[in-house]
């Protein structure tokens, strides 16, 4: 996992499975980016090939502190696999997908 951060915002790089055992590191990056000023968060997807419970519930609790803070978090370039689960949970609206910036993004893995 990667990020780019340019305070109020951030792009983090997520890649390869997100599930039980990546959640908890993930979610302790998103949560201290998101503390420490980058409230405006997008999630790059591009990379994730597995999107679990565990992921789910970290991509919400982040979407919803960033929100406390007066900010947001969206995805970019969610798979059609996870764009359809997260439609089917009706968390579309939660964890939005945004279009990419046209700026670099790094290539990075969720372990």
């Amino acid at each position: 996992m990667t990020a780019v951060s340019d305070p109020p915002s951030a792009t983090v790089v997520l890649g390869g499975e997100i599930d039980i055992v990546t959640a908890p590191a993930i979610r302790r990056f998103l949560m201290a980016a998101i503390s420490g000023g980058d409230v405006h968060v997008a999630v790059d997807m591009s990379g994730v090939t597995f999107l679990g419970a565990a992921g789910i519930g970290v991509l919400v609790a982040a979407a919803n502190r960033a929100r406390e803070a007066g900010g947001s978090l969206s995805l970019l370039a969610p798979s059609p696999r996870v764009r359809w689960l997260l439609d089917v949970l009706r968390l579309d609206a939660v964890l939005p997908a945004a279009q990419r910036s046209g700026g670099p993004f790094a290539v990075g893995s969720a372990a």
